[in-house]
């Protein structure tokens, strides 16, 4: 009984040690460290969103609704603004031609007309970046946000119908601001701290040399054309709106979402977890906005490295293609053609020593033989008089091949002669 006992308490002692084993033996799993760190996305609240809003709330409609696009793309809002800076000489076609070749979303592209607007959101990227954050992720509460500043503003007396814009109170709780002249857009210039007749400060964002008074001033306007009155994303101005009774932002007639990396996507363009500059941590997945489509299956987005396009237009060598010969110059071949003889310049002089060439090609018993002429290579005659056809007899020929005279004959057709005795009939 005594060994019976042992035997129990050795495997009591063996299962007891099994169940205290360490969780760093190689069996055992670990939670994952990296889910733990991930940041989930925590809605802002209404006070915070009103300051952030405030620098842009008492812009024109179509101007605020680019503004929420662009600022979901901070790192192209930079690159942007160093390309006017870096191109200011650049006008018209070439201008324009130069930016489509930055590969940089609709509402960026639409920012390059507002230089000002361009270089306040790069200057202020930490505010930029968490505007985007709300425009992605709160839409509907951006544009809430922007009408009660608007109405304080309105309130104020702050803002208020002029030579450059045109406010309007379509309700209690929409006011729609927009040019007075379709043709020109000016950008309100004011202090977010004072405007507004109560105390705003924006976290991040600087308003820089502005008069810290209550008015609204108003640079030069600047000029949109046939192109920017398009219902089109990107140069047309007026593509772009707000609806404020559903609270999202339309670009060209459809609903605009922005980069889909804020609410748990990738960034458009790069590999699957890339993070720009200015950006926070990636999230976990979310439930995308209603209404977005996902991108039809076996898509994925072209590579590219986090520097973006290499500068210039430079294309890269072509690898060659295993199996298939690289393409090798003929030797004792020119690689240019002769040049032209130009009025006024002396012709070029051959080497000494060179021998001409001939012009002609020798004929006889030592040269080659003359080509056939190109009628006999297609199947014709060689002479080309013996194929062209006769001329076809026809009944008024005569002896030039057609029928025999008859007695009248060709005669039928001319008057008939006065008959001998009968000269002195007269046509009655």
């Amino acid at each position: 009984m005594n060994f019976l006992q042992q035997v129990l308490a050795v495997l009591a002692n063996m299962c007891l040690s099994c169940t205290m084993a360490p969780m760093g033996t190689a069996g055992a799993t670990r939670p994952v460290a990296s889910r733990g760190v991930q940041e989930v996305y925590a809605p802002v609240p209404s006070k915070d969103m009103d300051a952030l809003v405030a620098p842009i709330a008492l812009y024109p409609d179509a101007l605020v609704a680019q503004i929420l696009g662009a600022a979901t793309y901070p790192d192209q809002v930079e690159a942007a603004d160093a390309f006017l800076k870096d191109n200011p000489d650049l006008t018209g076609e070439a201008f324009v031609q130069a930016a489509q070749d930055e590969d940089w979303d609709p509402s960026v592209v639409a920012l390059l007309k507002f230089p000002s607007v361009l270089e306040k959101l790069a200057q202020n990227l930490g505010w930029t970046s968490a505007l985007g954050d709300l425009s992605a992720n709160q839409q509907a509460d951006v544009t809430a946000a922007i009408q009660r500043m608007r109405a304080k503003a309105y309130e104020a007396g702050n803002l208020k119908s002029g030579e450059q814009i045109k406010v309007v109170k379509e309700s209690p709780d929409v006011i729609v601001i927009q040019s007075t002249n379709p043709q020109l857009v000016y950008v309100p210039v004011y202090n977010p701290a004072v405007v507004y007749g109560t105390p705003v400060v924006t976290p991040g964002y600087s308003a820089g040399a502005v008069a810290a008074t209550a008015m609204i001033s108003f640079g030069l306007g600047i000029a949109v054309g046939t192109m920017n009155n398009s219902s089109s994303c990107g140069w047309g101005y007026y593509g772009w709106r707000l609806n404020w009774s559903g609270g999202m932002v339309y670009c060209g007639g459809t609903r605009y979402y922005g980069n889909p990396y804020w609410w748990g996507g990738y960034y458009p363009g790069f590999r699957p977890g890339y993070r720009p500059p200015y950006y926070p941590p990636p999230r976990p997945p979310m439930r995308p906005p209603v209404g977005w489509r996902p991108p039809p299956p076996g898509t994925r987005p072209p590579y590219r490295p986090p520097g973006g396009r290499p500068p210039g237009n430079v294309k890269p060598t072509p690898l060659p293609s295993p199996g298939r010969p690289s393409i090798q110059p003929v030797p004792d071949r020119p690689t240019t053609m002769p040049a032209k003889p130009v009025p006024g310049r002396p012709a070029i002089q051959p080497l000494p020593g060179a021998q001409p060439k001939p012009t002609t090609r020798p004929t006889g018993p030592g040269g080659p033989a003359t080509p056939p002429p190109t009628r006999e290579l297609r199947g014709y005659p060689a002479n080309p008089q013996s194929a062209r056809p006769q001329a076809k007899p026809n009944a008024f020929s005569g002896s030039g091949g057609g029928r025999p005279e008859s007695a009248r004959g060709n005669r039928s057709l001319s008057p008939p002669a006065n008959p001998q005795g009968r000269s002195g009939d007269t046509k009655r």
